[in-house]
């Protein structure tokens, strides 16, 4: 279950969730973004009061490389790229991906396909960038294979590496097309 953030309330429990994850790894917190379309990744309590957790975020933001505020363009040059120029428009960063660490491995992570799928169905992306983390990129790699090309060296920082990542929008829908299919 997930939610788009479109309530003060829903960016609250957004940025509690997101700035719990870069307090605990030391990451930077990067300045949300205004044409953005942000996601709380959401836990379904049973009972009583059937209050609904957030236990997760991923933010969507078009990708522009003179952006100052990129969160991809200024740690890799991902506008080196001609496929990726010449589909600048139709092109889109992925940040603020965070899982809680309590609910990793449990088959959440779905959930953001569903996400990837609605958003790809909206606004017609050809490509997603993101930095990766090391470990979460070949997980990627073994669930959706080449619809997630590493583009270049890993970064190395202090906690983790991070991966600079391409995904191919159309062979993930694809792929998401035959898997629905087949369950």
């Amino acid at each position: 279950m997930y939610e788009l953030v479109q309530t003060a309330k829903q960016q609250r429990q957004f940025a509690a969730t997101w700035e719990y994850f870069c307090d605990e790894f030391g990451w930077v917190n990067d300045p949300y973004s205004e044409d953005g379309f942000r996601y709380n990744l959401l836990l379904d309590k049973k009972g009583f009061l059937r209050r609904e957790k957030v236990i997760g975020t991923i933010e969507l933001t078009p990708y522009n490389p003179t952006n100052p505020n990129s969160t991809v363009e200024g740690r890799f040059a991902f506008s080196n790229f001609p496929e990726i120029n010449r589909y600048q428009d139709r092109t889109w960063e992925i940040d603020k991906l965070c899982i809680h660490q309590d609910y990793q491995r449990q088959g959440y992570f779905t959930i953001f396909s569903h996400i990837l799928y609605n958003h790809a169905m909206n606004h017609n992306p050809k490509y997603y960038l993101a930095l990766i983390e090391k470990k979460f990129f070949r997980m990627l790699r073994f669930s959706f294979g080449s619809c997630f090309e590493q583009k270049g060296d890993a970064l190395i920082g202090p906690g983790t590496s991070l991966i600079p990542t391409c995904a191919d929008v159309e062979a993930l829908v694809k792929f998401y097309n035959t898997k629905m299919e087949i369950s």
